[in-house]
């Protein structure tokens, strides 16, 4: 499932998120020392921290997909598996991840709709004077990479129920093998 440009994708983002996690700190550590030791602040690096911040936030939910490291319960799966559904737990799993796609694409039709009056206001940050919408792209543009990725997921589990072999890759990828 995984091709040439899904490894390029998770290694852009995995390098995006270090770099913007690398930025944040500079930046707070720079307004830190500039404010405590030279008594001056930036006006521009608390504002510029808070978006970075979104991003990085909406960016790490894509990763927290790929990687299946989320939140989850899996008392259910367990429970119904002792029962003797040994196919509860990708049954399952296809259902949370049906639910949480209409999740996703009702928020990023609804971030979409945010983005587009944010640019017709012609809204800019105080300090900075940067486009609010760059800040709220986040939302809708990292929501359709985590569609993406529950899409592939979901895809997985049908697999898996239908008898195809995984392979488990770094980083948490699987690539079905006929």
């Amino acid at each position: 499932m995984i091709g040439k440009f899904g490894k390029l994708f998770n290694q852009m983002e995995y390098y995006a998120l270090i770099t913007a996690l690398a930025v944040m700190v500079i930046v707070i550590f720079s307004q830190v020392v500039m404010r405590y030791i030279f008594n001056n602040s930036l006006s521009w690096s608390e504002e510029f921290a808070r978006y970075l911040f979104v991003w990085f936030s909406w960016m790490g939910v894509s990763a927290g997909v790929k990687g299946k490291e989320h939140l989850k319960v899996e008392l259910l799966a367990e429970a119904l598996g002792k029962r003797g559904f040994f196919n509860a737990k990708e049954i399952l799993s296809i259902i949370v991840s049906l639910v949480w796609l209409v999740t996703t694409l009702i928020v990023a039709y609804y971030g979409i709709q945010v983005v587009q009056m944010q640019m017709k206001l012609s809204v800019v940050t105080p300090a900075m004077r940067m486009p609010v919408w760059l800040g709220y792209l986040s939302v809708p543009a990292c929501s359709i990479v985590v569609g993406i990725r529950l899409v592939a997921t979901i895809v997985d589990s049908v697999k898996k129920l239908l008898g195809y072999e995984t392979t488990e890759l770094p980083g948490g990828e699987s690539e079905v093998e006929g």
